[in-house]
């Protein structure tokens, strides 16, 4: 590095990277590695570039140098388990996520990744909205700049009508000086130009478009909607920017006018058949599986190997009962992706309800096959061929209340008569007298329908739950103090516990083993209380993990953790739990002092 300090070299490369000039870039930061092998900015771009090419694989050492070196700066993270994910290392990805949320490691950007490896763990099947890829990390251009001199340089690119770019100076200089006159005036000036005037051209650069796309993977889903409103004003004529606001607003769940953005993406270009897919899932979410099923038919006119569109049909037909059409749908998306390992488990879920159950487990194995890993196919397939394991998986169970989430109080209260709520309340207040209930801890609170029951006796009302979506319906209820997205045994084994009851309402059907509640509730709270429960009742022995997917637990059973815990049974009567294919299944409800 004789002609350029390491610092010029990097701010070359990143002004080479991007404006697309790959080769460029790439000779800069290897010359920097060249001096200084360990530079974290240098080995994080480099692998940027290699994700940008296609060449993921290649990536991983660099983005694991960056990392190795500066562990704190979170875009390295992202970007290293956004590799991962890409490369279908799920378990790795996931293994690295834990690490840097270890390290303190939060935010909206994680918080995506999560969900992306949710969805890439077990259902890859939704549409791929918009492509996902690493930003370069760009340091503050007031790292070699005086602030007069940016200030300059500001105004001079703002007068050249590159916006964007003076935007972004003036957003570094405000990191550096927040209240700078200069720059926040200068900032002002900006809004009524990129706003003002439509382009003449119909695409925005690529350098805009792709900002928006990190925007949207890193989870930065308001700052992408204020990005993309900006720009279709100003190219009016931009399918591309019209699909990918519609995939941003549909991450909001701001469902009605993400379909009205892909309708406009495809009043500009009819044949986008990525916009017609993506609307497709939309109005699926919406629930309007006939509109969505022709969506995707729409797609399959214009490229009939759209694989995707396939299986997003199958899951639609799967939706409607039309499960004779949904594995047609799901053979031919096989035909296309052979190798497919969430498709076989869709095809084992069809194959079960019709209940083809020696079928449904040889689908399943062969997404085992593929996928080892694979959480819910391996909980169900150990339902099918009579295995009981301790637990079900977390992804699994996550993943279905995720799914279950909008239609699960319709589904579950209206559809199946589900009752055990306002049962267990009755029982609690009954059992309890005049006065308060005090503190209480509902676990698995699902979307709130305990807490309903129960608010107005309690002096403290919290809920946990694995379900983000599942949580926010909760919420949306007013009935908890607080609400937080976690395991229940994590929580109980981390939280200092200070309740008078935790109820656990059909929550411990995903539970086998219910050793380790017991004991953590036990020892761990700091005042006598009670625990309040429901089960699937059996007679058999111990538990059981049924057909269903879920698992069953004997009054015996209970009785022996109660004598090992010294738990004591002062309510135990059974009853109508919900109904499963037409009939009532039989519940046990619980309330046991400590």
């Amino acid at each position: 590095m004789t002609e350029l300090t390491i610092d010029q070299a990097l701010q070359q490369g990143i002004e080479a990277h991007k404006a697309g000039q790959v080769q460029e870039a790439d000779r800069l930061y290897t010359a920097i590695l060249k001096a200084q092998p360990k530079h974290p900015d240098a080995n994080h771009n480099m692998g940027v570039l290699a994700v940008g090419v296609g060449k993921v694989q290649e990536a991983l050492p660099f983005f694991k140098t960056a990392l190795e070196v500066n562990p704190a700066t979170a875009q390295f993270w992202l970007s290293y388990i956004d590799a991962l994910i890409k490369l279908d290392k799920l378990a790795e990805a996931q293994a690295v996520l834990d690490q840097a949320k270890s390290k303190g490691a939060k935010g909206d950007g994680f918080n995506k990744l999560e969900q992306r490896l949710q969805v890439a763990g077990q259902e890859p099947q939704k549409a791929k909205q918009i492509a996902s890829e690493p930003q370069p990390q760009q340091p503050n251009i007031m790292d070699s700049l005086k602030l007069d001199q940016a200030i300059s340089l500001a105004k001079k690119k703002a007068k050249d009508g590159s916006f964007e770019e003076a935007k972004r100076i003036y957003q570094d200089i405000l990191t550096k000086f927040p209240k700078n006159k200069r720059a926040i005036e200068g900032l002002k000036g900006l809004v009524g130009m990129t706003v003002g005037k439509a382009s003449k051209g119909r695409e925005p650069p690529q350098a805009q478009t792709q900002a928006l796309i990190n925007l949207f993977s890193q989870g930065q889903l308001q700052q992408a909607l204020q990005e993309v409103g900006t720009l279709v004003q100003q190219f009016p004529q931009s399918a591309i920017l019209f699909n990918i606001q519609g995939a941003v607003l549909k991450g909001l769940g701001q469902l009605d006018a993400s379909v009205e953005a892909y309708n406009k993406a495809l009043s500009i270009k009819p044949d986008y058949a990525e916009a017609y897919n993506n609307m497709g899932v939309a109005l699926k979410e919406q629930g309007k599986l006939a509109e969505a099923i022709e969506a995707y038919n729409k797609v399959l006119a214009l490229k009939p190997n759209h694989a995707e569109a396939f299986i997003n049909m199958g899951n639609a037909f799967k939706q409607q009962g039309k499960l004779a059409e949904a594995i047609e749908a799901y053979n031919k998306a096989l035909a296309i992706e052979p190798n497919n390992a969430e498709l076989y488990k869709n095809m084992g879920a069809a194959l079960q309800k019709q209940g083809k159950l020696e079928e449904a487990i040889e689908a399943y194995n062969k997404a085992l096959a593929i996928k080892p890993d694979h959480a819910s196919a391996q909980h169900i397939v150990s339902s099918l061929t009579g295995k009981t394991t301790s637990s079900a998986p977390r992804k699994y169970v996550e993943s279905l209340f995720d799914g279950y989430a909008k239609k699960f109080d319709q589904s579950l209260i209206g559809n199946l008569e589900y009752k055990i709520p306002k049962l267990l309340a009755d029982i609690i207040v009954k059992e309890r007298g005049s006065g308060s209930l005090g503190s209480v801890l509902d676990l698995g609170c699902g979307t709130g329908l305990m807490g309903v029951e129960i608010k107005d006796y309690c002096s403290n009302l919290e809920g946990i739950d694995l379900s983000k979506k599942m949580l926010g319906l909760a919420d949306a209820k007013k009935v908890y103090d607080k609400l937080i997205h976690t395991d229940i045994l994590d929580y109980l084994a981390d939280t200092d516990l200070c309740f008078d009851y935790f109820i656990a309402t059909d929550v411990l059907v995903y539970v086998g083993d219910l050793t380790e509640l017991f004991r953590l509730i036990k020892s761990r709270n700091k005042r006598k209380g009670k625990l309040v429960f429901s089960t699937e009742h059996t007679e058999l022995d111990g538990f059981q993990l049924e057909k269903t997917g879920r698992y069953s637990h004997s009054k015996t059973y209970i009785e022996e953790l109660c004598a090992e815990f010294k738990y004591t049974i002062s309510h135990f009567s059974m009853g109508n739990l919900r109904k499963e294919k037409g009939q009532f299944l039989t519940g046990g409800l619980y309330i046991l002092d400590f």
